[in-house]
């Protein structure tokens, strides 16, 4: 058995950044991954743009989310690998504000971000078991090449997007409508194109939707199948010439865990605060339904949605907290925070939580908000309650 003081499960952009939150402070981490690659649904899935940093509705410092996932995309920039828009432009669609990176540079940048800080790295090693003790997770196993492998820790943050770790510690969750309706993923693939010298490779919008439910494994069997016949059938009939397709379909929605708080969408869409907000986040309510238009609702004012800490702690797994998609949250609200840059503010929250409270060896909810604030801030974190924003800069 291994022994660290914090597991995260799930290396898409919130395992990335709650592990090197965490790490950063401190920490032994672990990272267990299903897939051979970091990144999630940024490199493996193939949805290839960071969405979105800024509130573009403020009239002044519109940067709403720093930290940890600024300076990897500035990494990226820097080295040639992503292309950063303007922030401060005109709004004209909501993509404008996305930062596009090339999917295996982002996988390799997330690889030497996480080994600078000593987290250990778990990639194509599912969890297969979560062992529980009352209501704390004790360790989990990973089927490994050689075998099943036990990794055992204090604590422990569920970034799989959808909410596996909850699932197999017994903790309550409620999967997309939570009648059985799920919005469909997607399968992108990318056009044969020159790329010439451009090193982001933008291959656009290019996608199909499938309906799958992530947390039924026969489904994500039928949708594969489905959503690569559908793609190759606008081949063969010569519709577009096709170069590559994304290894799986990309999800949308699975399993929202039961949290000590819930996030609802009245909330986010007004832009309320709470004493424990303890990041920015800013997309809209984006719900996609099979075979009808999407329910789309804008946030166009300059009070930015945040995410409380509460909503990032398991209500029934004593050590437990989430960060991503799976957070506690009604399905409209989960459909806005889902994005990326979302995703990596709530993952460095959760880690710098973790961290704080093995080093004070108490329970990340007695913590003290205003401590925990001032420790995102120092990280550079942009912090709800100590910034309302930052300006712009390269």
């Amino acid at each position: 058995m291994d022994k660290f003081d914090l597991i995260v499960c799930g290396a898409g952009v919130a395992g990335f950044c709650a592990a090197i939150a965490a790490a950063r402070r401190g920490a032994s981490v672990a990272l267990v991954e299903r897939q051979t690659t970091p990144g999630g649904i940024l490199t493996y899935y193939g949805n290839c743009s960071i969405d979105e940093f800024n509130n573009p509705f403020r009239q002044d410092k519109k940067m709403v989310i720093a930290g940890i996932g600024w300076e990897y995309a500035l990494r990226l920039w820097r080295a040639g690998y992503a292309r950063i828009p303007d922030m401060n432009a005109e709004y004209v669609k909501h993509f404008q504000y996305g930062v596009r990176v090339n999917p295996a540079a982002a996988a390799k940048f997330m690889d030497d971000m996480l080994l600078e800080v000593g987290v250990h790295l778990f990639y194509g090693q599912p969890m297969v078991e979560a062992l529980t003790e009352g209501r704390r997770i004790t360790g989990i196993r990973i089927a490994t090449r050689s075998g099943l492998q036990t990794l055992a820790a204090d604590m422990f943050i569920d970034c799989t997007g959808d909410g596996e770790l909850a699932a197999f510690a017994g903790a309550w969750t409620v999967t997309g409508d939570g009648e059985g309706v799920l919005q469909p993923g997607t399968l992108r693939y990318f056009p044969a194109v020159e790329p010439g010298e451009d090193r982001v490779l933008n291959f656009g919008d290019n996608r199909n939707h499938v309906p799958i439910d992530p947390t039924d494994s026969d489904a994500v069997t039928r949708a594969e199948i489905a959503a690569r016949r559908m793609i190759f059938e606008r081949m063969e009939t010569g519709e577009e010439r096709i170069m590559a397709i994304a290894p799986a379909v990309a999800p949308r929605e699975g399993r929202r865990i039961r949290g000590e708080s819930c996030m609802q969408v009245a909330d986010y869409e007004s832009g309320r605060q709470f004493a424990d907000s303890i990041c920015y986040t800013y997309w809209f309510v984006d719900v996609h339904r099979e075979g009808q238009k999407a329910l789309i609702r804008y946030i166009r004012h300059e009070n930015t949605p945040s995410v409380r800490l509460s909503a990032m702690i398991s209500a029934d797994i004593e050590n437990m907290m989430m960060a991503g998609r799976c957070i506690s949250s009604d399905r409209e609200t989960n459909s806005a925070i889902r994005v990326k840059s979302s995703c990596m503010a709530m993952g460095e929250a959760a880690g710098a939580a973790a961290a704080m409270a093995l080093r004070k060896k108490t329970d990340v909810r007695a913590l003290d908000i205003a401590e925990l604030k001032a420790d995102l801030q120092a990280g550079g974190a942009i912090v709800p309650g100590l910034e309302a924003g930052r300006e712009f800069s390269l």
